[in-house]
């Protein structure tokens, strides 16, 4: 990613939004979802990086602000699926864009990856309509992408989620996997979880996995992948992974 001083700077923040969306300034860095069996690459997660502004959540909301979140998601999307072609993904949406119609077209860049896509919906935000926001995913997937809850444990809990939008993948909140081991309470919250996403045909991945301890309790709670700094941190290219045990 270019450094953020190559760009003139305002405190305007509509002027950062502009230029920013003018000029594509944010790159797209990569990080490895890991298949605790195959010990392999299972697919990539696609985190925006972006260059006037100081964190993802900064431009997001910025973006949904200005009425502009649909329009950014689209082209986030555009260079997620160009600059890495070659692998499945997991892309994030925020649960706003599910009330445009950008993500329903038939050019949207998620349509055009060869490889499996996976849209990540993340639990932490609410989502305003949940029946709408189903009709949307479900046509979607009918197309052949795959439907992520993310974020399960976090401070908005809502299992309706796992219910009615019938997730492929559901990705456990970094909060539960910290700290995690064998033969606590957590522990036997941790593998409950994941027994109830398998029964939902669901395939569960650990989130924020950043010691051997916690790889090691992911694995004995049945966590099928695990992602976080001990595996590889995201990055461009798409980085290989290390495997610590």
């Amino acid at each position: 990613m270019d450094a953020a001083h190559d760009y003139p700077k305002t405190e305007d923040e509509a002027e950062r939004l502009r230029v920013t969306m003018a000029q594509t300034l944010f790159a797209i860095h990569y990080q490895p979802i890991v298949d605790l069996k195959k010990r392999t690459i299972f697919a990539y997660e696609a985190l925006v990086r972006p260059q006037l502004f100081k964190s993802p959540p900064e431009l997001i909301n910025s973006a949904l602000r200005a009425g502009r979140l649909g329009e950014l998601g689209r082209a986030m999307r555009e260079k997620t699926v160009a600059d890495c072609s070659e692998h499945p993904l997991f892309v994030n949406i925020h649960p706003n864009e599910l009330n445009e119609r950008y993500l329903v077209q038939p050019d949207d860049p998620i349509f055009r990856h060869p490889e499996e896509l996976f849209l990540e919906l993340t639990e932490a935000v609410p989502l305003s309509k949940l029946d709408v926001s189903a009709k949307v995913l479900s046509e979607i997937g009918d197309r052949g992408v795959y439907v992520v809850v993310d974020d399960l444990g976090s401070g908005y809990s809502n299992l309706r989620y796992l219910a009615d939008l019938k997730p492929k993948v559901v990705k456990i909140d970094r909060e539960l996997v910290m700290g995690l081991q064998p033969n606590t309470r957590r522990f036997t919250l941790m593998k409950n979880l994941v027994r109830m996403c398998i029964e939902l045909q669901a395939l569960v991945v650990g989130e924020g996995i950043e010691t051997k301890d916690e790889l090691q309790a992911v694995i004995d709670a049945g966590v099928h992948f695990g992602q976080g700094y001990l595996l590889a941190r995201p990055a461009f290219p798409p980085p290989a992974i290390v495997w610590p045990l």
